[in-house]
C-alpha cells in the first residue's frame, strides 16, 4: 500500500475581512497542528483565531451572478445589523453591571475581556468632540478626537501590552535624550489603565514610539547592558508602524488631540529610522499642517486647565519638531515650516520629569536639551541668509550682511557655548544608568550639532561649498571627523540615523574636494580622511544595516587611489630617466628620494592633476542624501 501523502496547507478559496483588509495569507486553522494549549477553531482562520476577532465574509464577492451578489449582499446586512444589535446590548449591560466582561473598569483591573468598541449609528460625526466621555482619557485638552479603536486593533493591544511596556523602556534609553515627547509618569500612569486600549489617539501615539524603539533595537542602538531585544519575532518594527498608522484620523480637521500630534511626529522620526525619506517628509508636513490649523504655535490657543506635566509635553514636541524641521530642511534642500520667530511656545523647564533634581538648577540636563534648540535657531538664520544669498529672486541684494553673518553667529555661538555648565562639554563615557547617561546624550548631540554648524558656515564662505578652497574644506572635515571619534560609541549609535546624513555630508564635502585639482600633499590628506571616514564607518557597523560594508567600500576606494598615485610616480621616474639620459647626468635633475607615494623630504612642488573619471562615478553612498545638501 502506498504512503499516504501529507496533507497540503492552502489558502482559503476567498480570504475572509480581517484578511483581505490587510492583504495577508487566509490559512484555515484546521491546516495547523492542534496543541493543548491552543485547540483548534474552526469557525475562524489562523489570523483572526491569533488576533482575538471575529471571521466574517460580509463583502460581497466579485465573482458569480448579479442574483449571487446581490443575495451574498443582503445576507451580509443582515449579518451587520444583528452584530450590531448584539453589541448595542452588551454596551447598555457593561453600564449597568460592573461584572460585564469588556467593562473599561475591569480591563483597568488587569482582565483581558475584549472591549466593544462604540460603533456611531447613521448621521453621527465619527470625530465628534466628546474626548472624555468615549475614551476614558485623563487629558483635559478639550476637543479630543475619538474615533472608537477597532476590535482586532483593541485585541493587538492588549495582548502586545507587555512588548509595549519592554519598548517604551527602550524609547526612554535611547530616544527620549533628544526627543522627550512622553513625560514618563504621566505615561506609565496611563498605561497601568490600558487607556491605549481604548483611546485611538494614544494608541497611535504609542505604536509609533514602539515602531521607532524596535527599529532601535534592529539598529543596536542600546547602550546597556540590559537586552531590550527580547520580544517576538513578529511584533517587528513594521508591525507597530502598520498599528499607528491604522489609527490615524481620515480626516485632520476636526482633530484636535495632542496624542494624534505627537503619534505624526513620531512616525516621521520612525521614517527617518528606515531611511523612507519621503514617508518621513509626509508626516511632518501632517504635523505642522495640525500645528497650523489649531494655531498650536502659540501657547494661547492651547487647551485651558492642561496639567503641568502635559504643558512640559507639548512645549518639548513643539521644539523638538522644530529642529527636526531645520534638519531636514538643511540635508534634504526642504523648506522650513515654521520660523523661530513665529514661536510663541516657552523653552521647557524640566520641572514635571521624574529626577528628584530641581529644575531651577544649571546641571539639569534640560539646559543642555535647550541649548541644542538654540544652535538650531542660529543654523535656521545662516540657512535663510545662504538661501537668499544665492536665490534669483533675492529683491533686497543684502551682500554685505550676508558675508558678515557667518562671522557674528560664530561668535554668538562661543558665547553660549562657554556659558554652559561643564557636564554638557565633557563626553563621558555611557555608564547605562539612564540618569546619567542622559547627560552626555546631550553633550554628544551638541557636538553633532555644532559639526553641521560648521559644514552650513563652509557653504557661507565665498559663493558656496564649491567656492572654498581645498584646504579649507579638508580641515573642516578633520575636525568634524575628530568630534565624531571623541564622542562615546553607545551615544552615536543611539542617535543613529541622523547622525549618518552627518557622515553623509561630509562625503560631499570631500567629493567635491576629489572632483577639483589635487596635487601630491593633497591627494595624501584626502587618502588619509578617507581612513579616518572608513573607520568611524566601521565602528558604527552594527546599526548600518541598510548599508553594510561601507567602510569597507571606503577602504577599497583607497587602495585604488593609492595605486593610481603609484603608477603616476612611476611613470614619472621613467620619464626623467629618459630625460637624463638624453641630456646627460646632471644632480638637478635627479628625482627627489620618494616612497612611491609621493611623499618627499622637500616640499611640494608637483603639478597639479585631476583624478580619472572612474573615482567619481565610484563615489557613491549608501544614505538617501540629496545632491544639493550643503551647495545651495
Amino acid at each position: 500500500m502506498p504512503n499516504a501523502r501529507p496533507r497540503r496547507l492552502l489558502r482559503n478559496s476567498k480570504a475572509c475581512d480581517f484578511c483581505h483588509k490587510r492583504r495577508i495569507k487566509c490559512q484555515s486553522s484546521e491546516s495547523t497542528e492542534s496543541t493543548e494549549s491552543s485547540p483548534l477553531n474552526s469557525s475562524r482562520c489562523q489570523n483572526c483565531a491569533d488576533f482575538d476577532v471575529r471571521c466574517t465574509y460580509l463583502r460581497p464577492s466579485k465573482r458569480g451572478t448579479v442574483a449571487g451578489s446581490l443575495h451574498a449582499a443582503a445576507a451580509a446586512s443582515r449579518q451587520q445589523g444583528q452584530e450590531q444589535q448584539r453589541q448595542e446590548q452588551q454596551r447598555q449591560q457593561a453600564v449597568t453591571d460592573p461584572s460585564t466582561p469588556g467593562n473599561p473598569l475591569n480591563l483597568a483591573r488587569g482582565t483581558t475581556a475584549p472591549l466593544i468598541p462604540h460603533e456611531p449609528g447613521p448621521g453621527v460625526d465619527r470625530g465628534k468632540f466628546n474626548h472624555a466621555e468615549e475614551t476614558g482619557s485623563e487629558s483635559t485638552a478639550e476637543g479630543g478626537w475619538t474615533e472608537s479603536l477597532r476590535p482586532a486593533w483593541q485585541s493587538f493591544a492588549r495582548t502586545a501590552t507587555p512588548v509595549v511596556r519592554s519598548l517604551l523602556s527602550v524609547y526612554h534609553e535611547t530616544v527620549y535624550p533628544i526627543f522627550p515627547f512622553f513625560d514618563p509618569i504621566r505615561l506609565e500612569r496611563r498605561l497601568e489603565t490600558l487607556e491605549h486600549t481604548r483611546n485611538r489617539a494614544f494608541f497611535c501615539s504609542v505604536m509609533a514610539a514602539c515602531a521607532l524603539a524596535s527599529a532601535r533595537i534592529r539598529d543596536g542602538a542600546l547602550a546597556s547592558s540590559q537586552s531590550g531585544s527580547e520580544y517576538p519575532p513578529a511584533m517587528s518594527p513594521e508591525m507597530f508602524f502598520a498599528a499607528a498608522e491604522k489609527a490615524l484620523p481620515t480626516n485632520i480637521l476636526p482633530c484636535r488631540d495632542f496624542d494624534c500630534l505627537r503619534g505624526y511626529a513620531l512616525l516621521a522620526l520612525a521614517s527617518l529610522q528606515d531611511a523612507k525619506i519621503r514617508a518621513m517628509q509626509m508626516y511632518i508636513s501632517h504635523y505642522f499642517t495640525m500645528l497650523a490649523i489649531n494655531r498650536w504655535h502659540d501657547e494661547w490657543n492651547w487647551p485651558e486647565g492642561i496639567q503641568a506635566s502635559e504643558k512640559e509635553e507639548w512645549r518639548r514636541l513643539y521644539w523638538s519638531m522644530y529642529t527636526l524641521d531645520v534638519y531636514s530642511s538643511i540635508v534634504w534642500d526642504g523648506c522650513i515650516h515654521y520660523q523661530e520667530s513665529q514661536a510663541r511656545v516657552e523653552y521647557p523647564s524640566g520641572r514635571s520629569d521624574t529626577d528628584t533634581q530641581d529644575s531651577n538648577d544649571a546641571t539639569h540636563w534640560i539646559t543642555g536639551w535647550n541649548f541644542t534648540t538654540d544652535l538650531y535657531r542660529i543654523l535656521e538664520h545662516n540657512l535663510t541668509r545662504l538661501r537668499s544669498r544665492s536665490s534669483k529672486f533675492n529683491l533686497l541684494g543684502d551682500v554685505a550682511s550676508s558675508v558678515s553673518l557667518p562671522l557674528t553667529s560664530q561668535h554668538r555661538v562661543a558665547e553660549l557655548y562657554s556659558a554652559l555648565p561643564p557636564a554638557f562639554k565633557q563626553l563621558q563615557p555611557a555608564t547605562g544608568d539612564p540618569a546619567r547617561d542622559i547627560y552626555g546624550f546631550q553633550a554628544a548631540n551638541i557636538q553633532a550639532t555644532m559639526a553641521l554648524l560648521r559644514m552650513v558656515y563652509l557653504s557661507l564662505e565665498g559663493g558656496g561649498v564649491e567656492s572654498v578652497d581645498l584646504e579649507t574644506k579638508c580641515s573642516v572635515v578633520s575636525d568634524v571627523l575628530d568630534t565624531f571619534h571623541q564622542v562615546p560609541k553607545p551615544y552615536l549609535r543611539a542617535i543613529s540615523t541622523p547622525l549618518i546624513y552627518h557622515i553623509g555630508g561630509i562625503g560631499i564635502i570631500l567629493g567635491s574636494v576629489m572632483e577639483g585639482p589635487l596635487s601630491e600633499s593633497s591627494c595624501r590628506r584626502v587618502r588619509d580622511l578617507l581612513l579616518s571616514m572608513a573607520e568611524l564607518l566601521e565602528s558604527l557597523e552594527s546599526f548600518l544595516y541598510r548599508s553594510a560594508g561601507a567602510g569597507q567600500k571606503l577602504r577599497d576606494l583607497v587602495v585604488r587611489l593609492e595605486e593610481y598615485m603609484e603608477d603616476r610616480e612611476d611613470q614619472r621616474l621613467v620619464q626623467s630617466q629618459v630625460g637624463t639620459e638624453s641630456a646627460g647626468p646632471s644632480f638637478e635633475d635627479a628625482p627627489p628620494p620618494s616612497n612611491g607615494w609621493g611623499e618627499t623630504a622637500m616640499p611640494d612642488l608637483s603639478p597639479q592633476f585631476q583624478l580619472p573619471d572612474e573615482f567619481l562615478r565610484d563615489w557613491t553612498w549608501p544614505f538617501a542624501t540629496s545632491n544639493t545638501y550643503l551647495s545651495f
